[in-house]
């Protein structure tokens, strides 16, 4: 028996998690590929399948209906199984909780990931957002993550100066130490209709409050927030939310300029629900009478310790369970492993950006690493869990919460000797922005809209791809399936960049099967079932109500937008791999990539397009400036873009992807339909699917594959600031967003 393959059954010590802990005897299988390196704690030490898949509860109110108080607040939490220790983290939780000593902890709502904000359509919500990342005297917390400063980033520090030389905030540095300063925070609702002072802009953090103001700023550049009175100094954000947009999944968490990778990492996330309304129903085909969905979702009056005591009633009823999969690593103490050094990626050891202050200039930042990817699957806060299933249908919000890494699921029965038996479809119903005009059964290789015959995926290996920040609504059904079945969701997608599949089955790189190729199990036990189980719409019956599409007569305006990746202009290497200056005569190859960008594109060659690649703060190409105005609506900045929408109108933005990998293209405000995939030349169909069967309802992030033009359509409703990046968020840190700017119309 390999180290892989032994079950592990260690005594457990219960700390402050309220969880009955349970063990099981399962074989994993074989790995035949190397875990991804890490920090000091193996993967393969962690066991697996011992730890109940914990249920967020619903985020308390202030004490008013849809009004909140949220606090972002460093804890400890037991991620690992224990006799294993905890990890510190940070994340929100009701600003009038007090902070656990051990998370999950029933008397505190402070939890990674975040309880579940529970909203209706059409109820408008309002949020203070506190930072509270300081400890119990009031001293800021310094970042729990290496922050490189020569990044384009928030820069709080007053004696930090831009790269310009001048002093500043926002702007990139030639510091290389690690920030050692107080944290900012904005948190952005991703996918909300939302007005931008309470969007979450990456130029609108702020401080905890009390920092001494001679020695840092206490708020980003363009700080704003609902009232416009605020002036960014008492640690809060007022932000309000329209929610005016039809039933789905959303969720919240940190978007601050250039540290969005860390404050994420360290763990402030959570779901946003919006529920209700006119899309926030179905029919059952067999009765022609309305639909019932799985349920019920956790509520207001369910407890962290009912929902997350196997056994106990109320966890026992839930039906309906949001899931957030995340990458980790970590070390032997408990704690979260980032890397601290470019060598992580692709072992580049400089020089760097500056290697220290007055050395010879690169352009290669020291710490930024291009994509980051980890060795320990967490979901919901616990690495590798287990629920136990009814035989009956489920509901589960599916989120990629990861950093850079690409999901392709799929469910499989586990057989008595450890290998993988039959497979189990989800059957996909929602994604980004709501519902899907059908259900689509996804299995590998398989993506069928009901009724209708079998569809196969472009390529025999996709099952349920899900890249960065995109949500799949879907439902599981374990009915007909034996007491002690142990069904087990995997992750084939590769433990390296993504580029789309191969398409041959069986050729490209997957994840370790003995590690990130797990994700986590049900195992099905009767005794569960309920009479309303039987009372459940079945998937394939399901016909859902949802919006009709945008109308392609309006379409005023068509975009060209693109991805690129930025090279070194400095350093090369030679045959060998030692790092020289590009105008040496040993110079092999360029380092790269050094950043990754969004611009333009230039169609003067119609037949080899390429790309204009621009930064965040770049006014060159067709840049144009815009005057906005801030919330106290006399405040008016001028804002330097290049996509410069008219309230109301409805575009295509043609996204040309020059760089190697897909990316997960983000636009936030609107809800955009995929239009379509075709080559370079607009013509030749994508073979990754012109536009596939889970992405014909309303989302708000794409995935963009290399050497392709995406197209969407999304009608610009809200006049103000907005930004656009990839949701790949050490690019999104490196460049890879843009602000634009919806125009009023002109009189």
């Amino acid at each position: 028996m390999t180290h892989a393959q032994q079950t592990h059954c260690p005594d457990i010590v219960r700390r402050l998690v309220p969880f009955l802990l349970l063990c099981l005897s399962l074989v994993v299988p074989n790995a035949f590929a190397e875990p991804v390196p890490g920090g000091t704690l193996s993967p393969e030490d962690i066991p697996k399948y011992i730890t109940p898949l914990v249920i967020p509860p619903v985020m308390p109110n202030d004490g008013m209906m849809d009004s909140y108080d949220i606090a972002v607040r460093q804890f400890q939490q037991q991620i690992l199984p224990a006799p294993l220790p905890p990890t510190t983290v940070w994340s929100y939780g009701a600003a009038a909780d007090p902070t656990p000593a051990v998370a999950p902890d029933p008397g505190s709502s402070f939890n990674y990931p975040a309880y579940t904000v529970e909203t209706t359509s059409n109820i408008p919500v309002n949020v203070r957002w506190i930072n509270d990342l300081v400890d119990g005297y009031g001293n800021f917390r310094p970042h729990l993550l290496p922050i490189d400063q020569t990044l384009h980033w928030a820069n709080p520090a007053k004696e930090t100066l831009c790269k310009t030389g001048a002093p500043g905030i926002d702007c990139a540095t030639n510091e290389p130490s690690f920030y050692q300063g107080p944290v900012p925070i904005v948190t952005h609702v991703h996918g909300a209709h939302v007005d931008p002072h309470s969007d979450g802009y990456p130029e609108a953090w702020w401080l905890p409050a009390g920092v001494d103001t001679s020695q840092y700023e206490t708020k980003g550049t363009l700080f704003d927030d609902a009232t416009g009175i605020n002036g960014g100094t008492d640690g809060y954000a007022d932000y309000s939310y329209r929610n005016d947009q039809p039933a789905t999944t959303l969720w919240y968490h940190d978007h601050t300029l250039g540290m969005t990778r860390a404050n994420v990492y360290a763990g402030p996330a959570g779901f946003w629900l919006i529920r209700g309304g006119g899309f926030d129903k179905g029919v059952d085909s067999s009765t022609n009478k309305k639909a019932v969905l799985p349920g019920p979702a956790p509520v207001a009056a369910d407890t962290l310790l009912a929902l997350n005591t196997p056994g106990n009633p109320v966890r026992s009823a839930i039906r309906e369970i949001p899931i957030v999969i995340q990458d980790r690593s970590f070390n032997t103490d408990g704690s979260l492993f980032y890397p601290d050094t470019r060598e992580f990626f692709d072992g580049f050891t400089g020089p760097y950006t500056p290697d220290y202050v007055g050395a010879e200039m690169s352009d290669i930042a020291p710490a930024w690493n291009p994509e980051a990817f980890f060795n320990v699957m967490v979901v919901n806060g616990v690495s590798w869990p287990q629920m136990e299933v009814a035989p009956a249908n489920y509901r589960l919000r599916l989120l990629n919460g990861c950093n850079s890494r690409f999901l392709n699921l799929a469910l499989f029965v586990v057989n008595d000797d450890g290998t993988l038996g039959d497979e189990i479809p989800f059957y996909q119903i929602g994604a980004d922005q709501g519902f899907l005009p059908q259900v689509v059964r996804v299995k590998t290789g398989e993506a069928t809209p009901l009724p209708g015959p079998p569809v196969f995926a472009p390529d025999p290996d996709q099952a349920l791809l899900m890249a960065l920040a995109e949500r799949a609504d879907v439902i599981v059904n374990f009915s007909g399936l034996e007491d002690g079945t142990v069904v087990r969701m995997i992750n084939t997608a590769a433990d390296a960049p993504f580029g789309g599949f191969d398409g041959d089955e069986g050729e490209e790189e997957i994840a370790d099967p003995g590690t990130t190729g797990q994700v986590m199990q049900f195992v099905v036990d009767s005794a569960l079932s309920l009479p309303s189980d039987a009372m459940v719409t079945l998937p394939e019956n399901l016909e859902l109500k949802t919006e009709k599409p945008l109308d392609m007569r309006k379409i005023k305006v068509t975009r060209q937008i693109s991805l690129n990746e930025g090279e070194s202009e400095t350093v090369c290497l030679t045959e060998d791999g030692e790092s020289v200056p590009t105008y040496d005569t040993n110079c092999h190859e360029l380092v790269a990539p050094k950043e990754a960008l969004l611009g333009q594109v230039d169609l003067s060659d119609p037949n080899n397009p390429s790309g204009i690649p621009l930064k965040w703060t770049d006014v060159s190409g067709a840049s144009t400036p815009v005057q906005i105005t801030m919330a106290d609506g006399v405040t008016t900045k001028m804002i330097n873009v290049t996509e410069n929408p008219t309230l109301g109108q409805t575009e295509n933005w043609e996204i040309y992807n020059f760089t190697e990998d897909a990316h997960p293209i983000h636009l936030h405000l609107v809800r955009f339909e995929v239009v379509k995939r075709t080559a370079m030349d607009g013509v030749t169909p994508s073979p990754n699917g012109s536009k596939q069967p889970w992405e014909a309802g309303f989302k708000d992030t794409v995935i963009a594959y290399p050497g392709e033009i995406t197209t969407v359509r999304a009608k610009f409703d809200i006049a103000g600031l907005f930004v656009w990046h990839c949701h790949i968020l050490e690019h999104e840190d490196n460049e890879m967003m843009r602000p634009y700017v919806v125009s009023p119309k002109q009189p």
